[in-house]
């Protein structure tokens, strides 16, 4: 059932937001259709993305930006490619150093991902998670709605990849159209759908 939303306040996170946030990201990915080809195991799955999630959400920090709430329910991780790929300097490392024996299939999640980055300036959308008890009351929305906003005004685009059909459906409902055709993760892994939006929607 479809929860009604309430006021929400959107802000720019701060390091001290680092720990919740995490607990957000791991618990709105973690049996996601990237999660599960990632690493099948659910108990190895929830222990990478935990050391995974809150190195993640530091280096964007750092080198992005990072929306939320007030109570930490929704998290969205924005890196600008307007001059390029973003310099995330310590991404490599944290991949070996939190995904053990799975960091190379980290490492061909990021390269299929890459293979289908546009060239095109833009700001991408890397993560937009709700904690799965506030899910579907509109808080992904809003946090969408609010960098679009500011993307608007700039006139710039943005990119994603929705790795689910209820993704793609939210995000097709703010503007973001397809990209390319849906592409497959190797092995049999499930679509990935790549989105892009226009300053203003606009196809």
């Amino acid at each position: 059932m479809q929860q009604t939303p309430t006021a929400v306040t959107v802000r720019t996170a701060t390091a001290a937001d680092v720990g919740p946030l995490a607990v957000t990201l791991v618990d709105a990915f973690l049996d996601g259709p990237d999660g599960v080809w990632l690493i099948a195991d659910p108990v190895e799955r929830r222990a990478v993305y935990e050391r995974f999630c809150a190195g993640l959400i530091d280096e964007v920090l750092r080198h992005g930006a990072v929306l939320t709430t007030d109570d930490h329910s929704a998290v969205a991780l924005w890196q600008s490619y307007v001059s390029g790929p973003p310099d995330l300097t310590g991404y490599d490392q944290l991949v070996t150093a939190a995904c053990g024996p799975y960091a190379d299939r980290f490492r061909q999640l990021d390269a299929v991902f890459a293979d289908h980055h546009p060239a095109t300036p833009h700001h991408y959308l890397a993560y937009l998670g709700v904690a799965p008890g506030r899910q579907r009351s509109g808080l992904g929305g809003t946090l969408l709605a609010w960098r679009n906003t500011l993307l608007d005004r700039a006139g710039v685009a943005a990119y994603l990849v929705a790795t689910s059909p209820g993704a793609r459906d939210l995000y097709l409902r703010h503007g973001y159209r397809p990209h390319a055709a849906a592409f497959h993760l190797p092995d049999g892994g499930p679509p990935m759908w790549p989105m892009w939006r226009a300053p203003g929607g606009a196809r």
